[in-house]
């Protein structure tokens, strides 16, 4: 008897590696080049200038064509400052200036949210985040953001891409507090009820940008997660109800993307590494995270991308609320709400997109409302896809009928740089439909 869902499985790992190993379209060469003799930009009311130069990958002095200029209107526009962005080139008396010409987004704005765990009402968090972006025209971030419900937590955050000028060093603060719900099956069931933790959490992040797509960064960390019951104990880090502990690693991140909202092109490669327990006797367990992500259009406005998400946990004993997860910010499509937990997860994606609307830059004029909070741009692109995943411990074989899988059709909805929107049908292994409404991007 033929196993549909090895062969299945076979064929998404398959594409994806030859997704990932593709390479990008070349550059057209149907339009001249030209020498850049200066670089003029328009619209920027309250960012400054450096902050739009510095995602260039071109300069004075340097050869460029009409794809390089579209290339980087992307780049630009994956700040999420601009709700429009065009690039053109004048040409006077013999000198090539390359204008910029920005629209500029509304800059504070409350984002309300809503999450609905396991397809149930009575387990749904809201909230509000207030976001502050552009602080001071420097493309700096200051949240604030509260949540009620299921999963009650308050946090605030600040970051600042340039902290460092004269070294391209970056900074992120974030300090939170809450009560989430356990996530771990295990841990219910040695509870014998759903139970939350009490946590507090500090986290400092240095980067250091060494061009246009690396990037590395080093972080340090403080945490403090309380346990409910004396029944835990035995499934925390320290033993005791209490695991404080101090956490510190690096990341390192390669973007080529052409825009970070919604890639046509481009890779996006992160790695990072986390040991939880520094200076301390009690806890020490580790925690390594692999993106891979590949960006292609293979025949005229027809995308292809592929990703590869991969999490190992490992150490003297690694507690489950550390575990790598299914079914939370990970998952298989057609089985949203399926909970799977281990050491090690595995995760990969294939999705064909076409544009129906590839770009519309919507824009209406409101009494009382400013222009900036009328104006988005909108695509709206039909997806294929197929997802597998599995997870598993450190002590155990990978095994492809351990894998999940699903399949199915969607439609994703760009609200840029504000927003997206995703409507999904997809079937799992067992021809099991779901339907899936989700904000951001698949990957």
């Amino acid at each position: 008897m033929i196993d549909i869902k090895k062969i299945f499985t076979i064929f998404l790992i398959s594409t994806i590696v030859i997704v990932a190993q593709s390479v990008d379209n070349p550059i057209s060469s149907a339009d001249s080049t030209f020498i850049v003799d200066s670089i003029e930009i328009t619209g920027n009311e309250k960012t400054k200038e450096f902050v739009i130069l510095r995602e260039l990958n071109f300069s004075v002095g340097d050869t460029v064509n009409n794809d390089v200029l579209l290339y980087n209107r992307e780049r630009i526009f994956s700040l999420g400052l601009f709700t429009k962005i065009e690039i053109d080139l004048k040409q006077d008396a013999g000198i090539n200036t390359v204008l910029i010409l920005v629209e500029e987004s509304w800059y504070i704005f409350p984002v309300p949210f809503i999450n609905i765990r396991e397809k149930t009402l009575e387990r749904t968090s809201y909230g509000i985040s207030l976001k502050y972006k552009n602080f001071r025209g420097r493309n700096e971030t200051i949240r604030a953001t509260v949540s009620f419900g299921w999963d009650p937590f308050y946090s605030l955050e600040y970051e600042n891409p340039l902290l460092i000028t004269s070294a391209d060093i970056s900074f992120y603060f974030a300090g939170a507090h809450g009560t989430p719900i356990n996530k771990s099956p295990t841990l219910d069931d040695v509870n014998g009820e759903v139970f939350d933790f009490k946590t507090f959490s500090l986290n400092t992040t240095w980067g250091k940008r060494f061009n246009k797509e690396n990037n590395i960064y080093f972080i340090l960390e403080y945490s403090n997660i309380q346990a409910p019951s004396e029944s835990i104990n035995p499934y925390m880090a320290s033993g005791t109800s209490t695991d404080e502990s101090i956490s510190t690693g690096f990341a390192y991140i390669y973007d080529s993307r052409n825009l970070s909202q919604f890639a046509s092109s481009g890779i996006y490669f992160g790695i990072d590494y986390i040991y939880n327990g520094l200076g301390t006797k009690d806890i020490s367990h580790n925690a390594m995270t692999v993106n891979l992500n590949k960006y292609n259009t293979i025949f005229k406005s027809l995308l292809i991308k592929g990703r590869i998400n991969a999490r190992h946990t490992f150490g003297e004993f690694v507690p489950n609320y550390n575990y790598s997860m299914l079914g939370y910010d990970y998952y298989t499509r057609g089985n949203r709400y399926l909970i799977r937990e281990g050491n090690n997860r595995l995760l990969g994606s294939v999705e064909l997109s076409y544009p129906i609307l590839p770009e519309w830059n919507f824009a209406v004029d409101l009494p009382i409302l400013p222009e900036s909070l009328t104006r988005t741009r909108i695509g709206i692109h039909l997806n294929v896809f197929a997802d597998a995943g599995t997870v598993f411990n450190n002590n155990e074989k990978i095994l492809l009928e351990d894998f999940n899988s699903g399949y199915g059709v969607g439609l994703t909805l760009l609200f840029l740089p504000y927003s997206s929107f995703r409507f999904e049908y997809a079937f799992n292994e067992m021809g099991k439909g779901e339907f899936l409404l989700e904000s951001g991007i698949s990957f």
